[in-house]
């Protein structure tokens, strides 16, 4: 499995391109793929609900439908980064917390 850490806990989401206020609250996005999307070139983002920033206890999840890599975010780049921001979780899921200036909420 591949997973990319993709944010900070924010309370924002993207539905249809605009962002929103996220009516389930504050969370974590995660970005990963197995091998049969690997080969398809396609991924899935899921939400992690946090309780709060600081402990980022998890206490609910929600994925989305499998995305094509090549999507376009609204902010112009790509919403699977390159390869070498990508980390192999073979059996764990690994994360990755971004710099102040790769953040993308």
């Amino acid at each position: 499995m591949v997973e990319r850490y993709r944010s900070d806990a924010h309370s924002s989401t993207s539905i249809a391109g605009i962002h929103h206020k996220d009516p389930k609250g504050l969370h974590v996005t995660l970005c990963y793929k197995d091998e049969g999307q690997a080969t398809r070139g396609t991924h899935v983002a899921s939400h992690g609900y946090v309780v709060d920033a600081q402990s980022l206890e998890f206490r609910e999840a929600t994925h989305a439908r499998e995305k094509a890599d090549g999507t376009m975010k609204s902010s112009g780049g790509l919403v699977w980064p390159p390869e070498n921001e990508l980390y192999a979780a073979p059996e764990i899921g690994y994360g990755h917390f971004p710099q102040d200036d790769e953040s993308d909420h």
